[in-house]
């Protein structure tokens, strides 16, 4: 029950945002009786963890493996896929700010996975500037405001396209994909650059 209680809460969000979703609502749409759902739930803001909880685990699992050694091809498709896990938990994404403000522990929550995501990405990016396909910062200020910046195309991308009126997910998910690869180029060695440009032409 617990599963389509998330299931369920995650189709309202999608369809109606997280700000306007109660748990009135999660309720009736189930068809359950209001002692079945606080049974597993308090209230919408642990629904709204578990969501997040589920959103770390799906993105875990595109960065498996040596991330160092892909082409820009495998970063192209990984990008994608991310793209594609934003749009499918959007309704978080959309109201990202709010909620982290409303929710104490999701922020808190949200504050360490941006700390664990950091320290690994900085590492990838060290590794990617002794191979040369990154061409090497000239201070870690440098290399850290590039890190910051591809989080923020990211994670806050979305609520940026919520207020643009964006709504059709191709458009969403391949203007995310172009946006992070066309951040990404100007810090790209000449011949990763190129076969970037390869990769977006096909």
């Amino acid at each position: 029950m617990k599963e389509r209680i998330i299931e369920a809460s995650m189709e309202l969000f999608n369809k109606l945002g997280t700000h306007k979703v109660t748990t009135n609502h999660i309720i009736d749409r189930l068809g359950i009786s209001p002692g079945t759902f606080y049974y597993h739930f308090k209230n919408k803001e642990e629904i709204l963890r578990k969501v997040f909880e589920r959103i770390t685990l799906e993105f875990d699992a595109l960065f498996t493996g040596d991330l160092a050694s892909f082409s820009i091809i495998d970063y192209g498709e990984t990008i994608r896929k991310i793209y594609q896990l934003y749009y499918k938990y959007r309704s978080f994404y959309y109201d990202i700010s709010m909620l982290l403000d409303r929710d104490p522990e999701l922020e808190r929550r949200y504050r360490a996975n941006y700390m664990f995501k950091s320290e690994k990405l900085t590492n990838l990016t060290l590794t990617l500037e002794e191979k040369g396909v990154l061409k090497k910062f000239t201070s870690d200020l440098e290399r850290k405001a590039y890190i910051e910046n591809l989080w923020i195309i990211s994670d806050y991308r979305l609520s940026f396209l919520r207020a643009t009126g964006e709504r059709d997910p191709e458009n969403i998910i391949e203007s995310g994909v172009r946006s992070y690869l066309m951040y990404m180029k100007p810090y790209l060695s000449p011949k990763a650059a190129q076969e970037l440009d390869s990769y977006l032409l096909r």
